[in-house]
């Protein structure tokens, strides 16, 4: 089954290293994730792949053939690669952009072809519209179907849903996913969007200091992150004081951190419990946040997310109940 590995990628600009030690590999039908914060070197593994940049070091295969041949990266037709600004041409209509990766073929296998695509992309009655005449989603779909036009196996999809509004943006993801699926191509997203790599992902792996910090499941790196970072990234988290763990009946190594996400601290008027200082409230429409003070443990200040404050019998003190099933141990690095 055709899939893409990479091994021991590493990429340099001049003296600045970019990336080094990148590995991963995605199977066939397989929508895999690169995630982290603008700048750190997502696009540019993409491009690597698609052979746009070939000053690298390592190697890469697609299915068991390396990408380099002769100490030169080869452009290969079973990639295709969607770009964050589409790439569309603003002179050709719907067909004619579609069209337009068909050019090897003879007018009538590509008609048929750019029909089929169309009426699988709900294009057909947009065919002879100009560019700037259809909505940003129109344009991406045109953009997917003219990459799928020539039939490739492995799909590079570079912050594909970044020009979206969110209701169009949750749609579009919904599609493409089954699309993968149904084609059973070889997926890479890149994104700096964690609700959106959790949604669409087999797996993710989250890029840290040039390298793949930790890379699995959604699942896996959700509830099981092995750094604060991993933590943190995914999931809006509060640290919590040793003291404080040591209190609850557990117990943690210098080395590792006591973490814990804001909506798994239940507020409550139970004064058996963790006495807090309630600093503000925020009302946030289907729940609040509340920035609150621990009096017993340095002033310490948590986020907390509830659904409910009418528990509250002060706007100015109020008790936290955190339960040791709902903290996370995790490395402060790896």
């Amino acid at each position: 089954m055709i899939g893409i590995s990479v091994k021991d990628l590493a990429v340099s600009f001049g003296e600045t290293k970019i990336l080094e030690d990148i590995s991963f590999s995605v199977e066939a039908g397989e929508i895999v994730t690169i995630l982290g914060p603008s700048g750190c070197g997502k696009s540019t593994i993409l491009r690597c792949i698609a052979s746009l940049h070939d000053d690298y070091k390592g190697e890469i295969f697609l299915n068991e053939t390396c990408l380099v041949n002769d100490g030169r990266n080869q452009c290969n037709k079973d990639i295709g690669y969607i770009f964050q600004d589409y790439a569309l041409f603003p002179h050709l209509n719907v067909r004619e952009n579609i069209e337009f990766a068909l050019y090897k073929l003879k007018q009538d296998e590509k008609q048929r072809r750019v029909d089929v695509l169309l009426k699988q992309f709900d294009l057909f009655d947009h065919r002879h519209k100009q560019i700037h005449e259809l909505s940003g989603g129109q344009q991406q779909r045109v953009s997917i179907a003219r990459v799928l036009a020539y039939e490739p196996k492995v799909l590079l999809l570079d912050e594909p849903f970044s020009n979206l509004d969110t209701i169009l943006r949750n749609k579009t993801k919904v599609w493409l996913k089954k699309m993968i699926k149904e084609l059973g191509l070889s997926a890479i997203l890149v994104t700096h969007d964690q609700k959106e790599a959790l949604s669409m992902s087999d797996k993710i792996a989250i890029i840290n200091d040039k390298k793949i910090e930790q890379f699995g499941t959604a699942k896996e790196l959700f509830e099981k992150p092995k750094s604060y970072y991993i933590a943190n990234f995914l999931n809006r988290i509060n640290k919590l004081p040793t003291k404080l763990i040591e209190d609850l009946g557990s117990s943690i190594t210098p080395e590792n951190l006591a973490v814990i996400p804001i909506d798994k601290i239940e507020v409550t008027a139970d004064s058996s419990k963790i006495e807090a200082s309630i600093l503000d409230i925020s009302y946030c429409g289907d729940y609040y946040e509340l920035e609150v003070s621990l009096n017993n443990y340095d002033n310490l200040e948590l986020t907390v997310k509830s659904f409910c404050i009418d528990c509250l019998t002060s706007r100015d003190k109020c008790y936290l109940d955190i339960d040791l099933k709902d903290i996370q141990i995790v490395r402060e690095k790896v």
